[in-house]
């Protein structure tokens, strides 16, 4: 007997058939819902945690629905798929599923323990809210993954990756060693910072730059300073889409070779180049309107812009592999 959602599946695979405009905007949408929930929970907040954990649930459930089920069986999603087969050898590794459901538990506990007796900010921040996901997620994958099997490795290997590519190097600079900030600095320093008030002064408004501060005038003649921290610098996005698209290459889509290089390269510049842009438009704002409208601006700007692009991009490479029926071949061959 099927039971609800594989019936739910089947009916909305009758009413949104795999490769129509519907489907593949459903894709993008799916996504930009995922990448917005997590975007909400990083920046942890009581009144976004609810939203934030919606649009998570709404995105993956979207993303399942919309998956094209033929197409995974012309690109071999089976047990030998890159992504399962890691996460398989991972769960044999550590001593089976019972194992990871305890590492699981292990994470949400001290995570908690550290919060309420060491950590010296009170409540839970960002890194909490990865951690907390990703230890649910453990507890979770050996229930979801008897049915769903490409769903919970996607899941999985996402929510890994995500506090791969931002807990662990923020836990790693936390200590404050030079050499480990040394990267970091370089990259926000000449990379973002310089160039934040280079395109400013192009603009005709006045900027200055020293190490990861800013200092613009403001059109009413005030100046003020602006830091460049680790939300700024783009590392939250940067890493968002590292994890989305590894885990989609490794559990979905087996790109050759050279296109993975290229679509990556490319996703990384539009990144780099979109949060830029987040912190010109930011500067502008705060030029002609104010310190207020510039907190605002702030706030809201990034996630815009992030949005936009990442929904581009995911709609473009969705549309690409679509019309790629030999893609597992290719992929094997590395052409």
């Amino acid at each position: 007997m099927q039971s609800l959602f594989d019936r739910m599946l089947v009916a909305f695979k009758r009413a949104v058939p795999d490769g129509s405009a519907t489907g593949k905007l459903l894709q993008v949408v799916a996504v930009v819902l995922l990448f917005e929930g997590i975007s909400v929970l990083i920046l942890y907040s009581k009144a976004g945690i609810v939203a934030g954990i919606i649009s998570v649930v709404l995105g993956l459930l979207l993303f399942i629905l919309t998956r094209p089920e033929k197409r995974l069986e012309v690109i071999g999603v089976t047990d030998e798929t890159p992504g399962i087969r890691i996460i398989s050898t991972v769960v044999r590794w550590v001593g089976g599923n019972h194992s990871m459901m305890a590492i699981g538990a292990s994470i949400i506990a001290l995570d908690i323990l550290y919060n309420k007796y060491l950590s010296a900010r009170q409540g839970l921040g960002d890194l909490d809210t990865l951690s907390l996901l990703l230890g649910g997620m453990l507890i979770a994958y050996p229930f979801v993954v008897r049915n769903y099997k490409v769903e919970a490795s996607f899941s999985l290997l996402f929510l890994a990756l995500v506090v791969v590519f931002l807990v662990v190097p923020q836990a790693v600079t936390s200590a404050k060693s030079e050499s480990a900030n040394s990267i970091g600095n370089w990259y926000v320093n000449d990379m973002l910072v310089r160039p934040f008030a280079g395109m400013l002064n192009l603009l005709g408004i006045d900027a200055s730059s020293s190490g990861s501060y800013v200092t613009i005038e403001f059109r009413d003649g005030s100046f003020h300073t602006l830091g460049v921290s680790a939300y700024c610098a783009g590392l939250y996005s940067f890493s968002i889409f590292l994890a989305s698209f590894f885990s989609f290459v490794l559990v979905f889509e087996r790109l050759p070779k050279r296109t993975l290089l290229v679509v990556l390269g490319l996703g990384l510049l539009i990144a780099y180049f979109g949060n830029l842009m987040r912190m010109v438009i930011i500067g502008v704002v705060g030029y002609y309107r104010g310190m207020d409208s510039l907190l605002w601006a702030h706030e809201n700007v990034g996630w815009i812009i992030f949005l936009g692009w990442s929904a581009v991009f995911w709609y473009l490479l969705l549309n690409y592999v679509s019309k790629r029926p030999d893609s597992g071949k290719d992929a094997n061959e590395g052409n």
